[in-house]
């Protein structure tokens, strides 16, 4: 064997010199390196515990710092601000409800028995959450929930149209669905392959044991396709909990739950215990989705020691060269917890929502697009009232060069403020007042678009018709103050930003309902004919 030097001393290791073997102190052990011309020597870390999240959907490692774009505990009550409620009153009570949990510090959606089928209780967040290209939106939750067989559980990333989801159909022995949607124009032929037994059209199809004969090379054994609606085309893939193709969360317990024993499933998902539930998803038109649930068990550490709890991947569902639509018609998607009655209640059924987090792997709050709006240059402001100079409102619809509109799902951070006054004046920001009028007292209805790919349009007191005049109301997000014969640029990126305020129309507005309004106005501090002006800049992604 070759000499080792270190510092002045050879050492001579061979067949006269053998090394023992077993670990020693480092004075008696000599450094090893593996020779160039070998192939690298395995490593296998027995120490860190396993994880299924490491890497995530598009199988990169996690290693950037995730950009939180959501996070709500419900310690005092359910903010109005952030979610939409849908309840139900039949004959003055409330057959659905959306309750607050003081104690448990959370918001429920329940089902009461008096309640007829069909009735829903929901709850969605107000916005729906950006998809960033390249990047995997992660989102958890804590629930619990009720298991009657008269009620249809749902929770997730999911609108009308598009989402992922968890569908849980109640019952003595409870069925778990994991559920995509799409508006994409994607339907269940896209999934025949040239079988048709079912029909060479169907709203429905099945991938049963006669598709599976027929078709043996097949990887979504089980799955449902199937069409809930027409105008527009929405698709749903569903996949039942004996088709997932990770931990099926059955325990020891498969042949009652999936009627098949399961003994790779470390752990049995209770369901009306409080659970914690995440939906990862890409889009990229085509990556797919990830369902895990954090439980504890450890099934790679063998021997009497603790288990520790993990995420654990129970489906993954893919995409990518599978179907020639994208996998979402749109994926920027609302947080939604849905309970629907299908049948006789034999007590009120419920799901609970406890803290719920969005973030984006790696996500970048930096990138935007940027657009700026000037106000009308107003004389005569006094000091007894504030003047409106400029008013912007989210879009509902947005056009493109081609003349095709789509809904407005942006988000709009204001980024700069500009001011000048003749004399010392204060200028106020105001989110969504409770009324603006023009000089004719009429409701201003009438907004010019900023651009054709702005998520904003304007309407200021120079605009040619039904012009801003007066305000009332609203919600002061910030006051700032300028001199006599002074200008002011103020940065707004401590105000606006994803975590704190935005500017967006919310994901549940009904159609002909524009987004959020944002008005500039001043008012002078001790010249009653002061002449002010503002203009705003912003970022919308």
């Amino acid at each position: 064997m070759a000499n080792v030097e270190e510092g002045v001393s050879v050492i001579s290791v061979g067949r006269t010199t053998p090394v023992p073997a077993g670990q020693t102190t480092s004075a008696n052990s000599l450094p090893v390196v593996v020779a160039s011309d070998q192939t690298p020597v395995p490593i296998l870390d027995n120490l860190s515990a396993p994880s299924q999240v490491r890497d995530d959907l598009l199988g990169f490692p996690r290693v950037q710092t995730p950009l939180a774009i959501f996070d709500d505990t419900n310690l005092i009550d359910i903010d109005q601000n952030i979610w939409a409620t849908n309840e139900q009153t039949t004959a003055g009570v409330k057959v659905t409800q959306v309750n607050h949990l003081l104690e448990q510090s959370a918001a429920e959606c329940r089902l009461k028995v008096a309640a007829a089928n069909g009735n829903v209780a929901s709850l969605i967040t107000k916005q729906a959450f950006p998809y960033q290209t390249g990047r995997v939106t992660c989102a958890s939750f804590g629930v619990a929930l009720s298991t009657d067989s008269s009620a249809v559980l749902e929770f997730g990333m999911f609108d009308a149209s598009d989402g992922y989801f968890l569908r849980v159909v109640g019952g003595s022995v409870p069925s778990l669905f994991y559920v995509r949607r799409t508006s994409s124009g994607e339907r269940p032929s896209d999934h025949l392959h040239g079988y048709t037994a079912q029909g060479a059209d169907p709203t429905t199809f099945t991938v049963d044991a006669a598709v599976m004969t027929a078709q043996p090379n097949r990887t979504d054994e089980g799955t449902i396709y199937k069409i809930i609606s027409n105008s527009p085309n929405v698709m749903e893939e569903i996949v039942p909990r004996k088709y997932w193709n990770g931990d099926r969360m059955v325990g020891e317990d498969g042949p009652a739950l999936i009627n098949e024993t399961d003994t790779k499933s470390a752990h049995k998902l209770s369901l009306t215990n409080l659970c914690m539930a995440r939906i990862e998803y890409g889009w990229y038109g085509g990556t797919g989705s990830r369902l895990m649930f954090f439980v504890p068990e450890d099934a790679n550490l063998n021997g009497a020691v603790a288990k520790n709890a993990r995420w654990v991947i129970a489906h993954q569902l893919n995409c990518s060269d599978r179907i020639p639509y994208p996998s979402l018609g749109n994926p920027t998607l609302p947080m939604q917890f849905r309970a629907e009655k299908t049948g006789t209640l034999s007590a009120d059924a419920y799901v609970r929502k406890y803290g719920a987090q969005i973030s984006i792997d790696g996500g970048d709050a930096e990138k935007l697009s940027i657009f700026s709006q000037d106000g009308a240059k107003v004389s005569g402001i006094p000091t007894s009232a504030f003047k409106p100079l400029l008013a912007i409102r989210i879009k509902e619809l947005i056009t493109n060069n081609q003349g095709e509109s789509k809904r407005n799902l942006l988000r709009v951070f204001p980024l700069l403020l500009s001011m000048v006054s003749s004399h010392r004046a204060q200028f106020l920001l105001v989110k969504n007042p409770e009324t603006i009028t023009d000089a004719t007292s009429t409701a201003v209805t009438t907004f010019t678009s900023s651009g054709t790919l702005a998520a904003i349009e304007f309407n200021s007191p120079d605009s040619p018709s039904n012009a801003i005049a007066a305000f009332t109301g609203g919600e002061q997000l910030a006051s700032f103050y300028t001199g006599d014969a002074a200008a002011a640029n103020e940065d707004l990126t401590d105000i606006f930003s994803y975590a704190r305020q935005y500017l967006t129309r919310e994901a549940t507005a009904s159609t002909g309902t524009a987004g959020d309004v944002l008005v500039i106005a001043a008012r002078s501090i001790d010249n009653g004919n002061n002449t002010c002006k503002a203009s705003l800049t912003w970022g919308q992604r």
